[in-house]
């Protein structure tokens, strides 16, 4: 074991021999590894050998992007022995412990190994013109305009893969194939698009050619020669930036097999094929990111505030918003319960789809039935034509009831059956419609206890109270004041366009003080006031509401009370101290009458001095 060492095969460093010793043998692009290498494909830190304690050799693979491959198997961890191939990047290497003049021997062998295998650099500007030639490329033109039709035509990538493969083969004596795409740079590759030419089955790929085609950016061929098992030809998809991935195509040692002609074809039909890949995976990009940035948008537009309540809203969104689960948000009145189901919907998949609300307190109950279902033509008096209900304006989108509390209990167990068979008849109908959308319900009533008086269904309870959230009173999240305050002020100083500077520190102290038993619907209002009574660029305490300032009023009031009773009480425990505790020279030094003083002692908790 002391002649271990690392020879290179291929690649950049063919021919270059490393000494394995005690310590470790890192590889990588990284100058403090011992392996160096410029190969891109290859990571920084890429893989080490190192000496076990039992006095063999392993070889990890230290979370390399492109991967550590062993005699063609990708491994996170593995004791190697003599003779074993090392694939990193495009360079190979094997690991030999015998002695030195074995290397040469080794080296011959390892490529006797790779008889089968070749890779092709093909030059398209130097085609053979011979007969056979042509009389090919006439009969794979036809192949070419349906490729092309498919590739011009297609939007999904996962359809055109599979077309591909299909026409590919009609042309290539292929078994089975495969695409493997890795569309980000930054993701595994995903599961392959496979094709079978008989019966579905699992097709096999072998990594290491995989890999191979990828990183040399060249076709692959492996033929079939005596003792293999199977043929296979693989091509790079080489976009204008990048790889994007590999057509991998196989079949047994017994077909007809693969040669340069299929390798032409192949790298000609994959070219344009990955152009087409890489315009739809840019597609895809900007539209997720448009789709994220109008989430993000919607969102800041809709929560404010940094404090740790808000934070457990925003939680709460992220994990519910997805699923399609039935949601209800309670709360006091002017929490800001619409705004949590927004942005529920703004979250979700449903985004591009509607959201539709429904107050349920709003609509006398005579007209919330039609509002929610709909009615057909002559339904009743005034109904003179077809109109849809809420129910079915929803679509695939979100339907959000708010005050679903103050919902009379006929209409309740109408719109039980609708959550309960996902289907209803419009008023006056016999014909049942399809209910899709997501359902997110809003009170600030106490349910529980309307269940008890029989004011609300218990079995419409359950229905609704699937994943359930409370939105804070302000009073519970003051350090939002501020935020919303300034939020607020700045929105409605742009509609009114007037300037807008700030909040005097003693309307801040006057906003942080009130108690807002409106909540954050009474700030916006109180903001709104100030900004459209106001005369400066800057909220001053005379521009809020009177409310505000009354309720400061009282406290100042309440303050200026509470001193005064203090001060009387220090007076008059002076003076008994003094007078050793006798009323009525207490009262004598004081200058008042002592049935006052008793009075005062009576009024100041004071009783038991007295």
């Amino acid at each position: 074991m002391n002649d271990a060492r690392l020879v290179a095969i291929s690649g950049l460093l063919k021919g270059t021999v490393w000494r394995a010793k005690d310590g470790p043998l890192l590889l990588g692009r990284d100058a403090s590894n011992q392996v160096q290498t410029r190969d891109t494909a290859v990571s920084r830190k890429h893989c080490s050998v190192t000496k076990t304690s039992s006095g063999g050799f392993e070889i990890e693979d230290l979370n390399s992007h492109n991967g550590t491959f062993v005699n063609g198997t990708k491994v996170s961890r593995k004791a190697i022995q003599h003779g074993d191939r090392i694939r990193a990047g495009g360079s190979e290497f094997v690991f030999l412990t015998g002695p030195d003049d074995d290397d040469t021997g080794t080296r011959s062998a390892a490529s006797s190994t790779d008889s089968a295998l070749k890779t092709l650099q093909l030059d398209f500007s130097g085609l053979p013109s011979d007969a056979s030639w042509v009389g090919r490329m006439a009969r794979d033109l036809s192949a070419f305009f349906k490729i092309a039709n498919v590739i011009n035509s297609t939007r999904d990538v996962q359809a055109m893969q599979c077309e591909l493969l299909a026409l590919i083969c009609e042309v290539i004596p292929a078994a089975q194939g495969a695409i493997v795409l890795q569309l980000n740079r930054n993701e595994e590759a995903g599961a392959p698009c496979t094709w079978n030419r008989k019966e579905p089955q699992e097709v096999r790929i072998q990594d290491a050619l995989v890999q191979q085609a990828s990183w040399e950016q060249c076709a692959v061929l492996v033929t079939a020669q005596t003792g293999s098992a199977e043929q296979v030809l693989c091509v790079p998809l080489l976009g204008i930036e990048r790889v994007l991935g590999v057509i991998y195509l196989s079949s047994p040692a017994s077909h007809a097999p693969f040669g340069e002609e299929h390798a032409y074809f192949l790298s000609s039909v994959s070219r344009i094929a990955a152009i087409t890949l890489e315009n739809l995976s840019k597609l895809d990009s900007l539209r997720a990111e448009n789709q994220r940035l109008r989430v993000e948008g919607k969102a800041e537009q809709t929560l404010v505030g940094e404090s740790r309540p808000m934070l457990r809203v925003r939680e709460f969104i992220r994990r519910v918003a997805q699923g399609d689960s039935t949601v209800l948000i309670r709360g006091e009145s002017g929490t800001g319960k619409e705004l949590i189901a927004r942005a529920l919907h703004a979250y979700s998949s449903r985004t591009d789809k509607p959201f539709v609300t429904i107050n349920c307190a709003a609509i006398p109950d005579t007209l919330l039935e039609s509002e929610l279902f709909g009615h057909e033509k002559g339904a009743f008096t005034g109904a003179t034509t077809v109109r849809k209900g809420k129910l079915e304006a929803a679509e695939d989108g979100t339907l959000f009831l708010d005050e679903i509390g103050e919902m009379a209990p006929l209409l309740q167990a109408k719109l039980l059956r609708a959550l309960q068979q996902r289907e209803f008849e419009r008023l006056g109908g016999n014909r049942l419609l399809s209910f899709h959308a997501r359902v997110v319900a809003a009170t600030n009533k106490n349910l529980e206890q309307a269940i008890k008086s029989g004011e609300f269904r218990q079995d419409l309870y359950y229905r609704l109270n699937v994943v359930s959230i409370v939105s804070p009173p302000l009073r519970e999240h003051r350090e939002d004041i501020p935020i919303l305050a300034l939020h607020f002020a700045n929105e409605y100083a742009a509609k009114c366009k007037r300037s807008f500077k700030g909040i005097a520190a003693e309307a801040r102290s006057l906003l942080l003080q009130y108690s807002w038993p409106g909540n954050v619907r009474e700030l916006e209002n109180a903001i709104e006031h100030a900004i459209v009574m106001g005369l400066t660029d800057e909220i001053l305490p005379e521009d809020l509401p009177h409310a505000l300032l009354e309720e400061q009023a009282s406290a100042l009031a309440g303050r200026y009370h509470d001193t005064l009773n203090e001060t009387k009480k220090q007076l008059v425990l002076a003076a008994l101290d003094e007078a050793k505790g006798s009323p009525v020279d207490a009262a004598r030094l004081l200058g008042i009458h002592p049935k006052y003083l008793h009075r005062l002692i009576r009024n100041l908790n004071l009783k038991r001095l007295g």
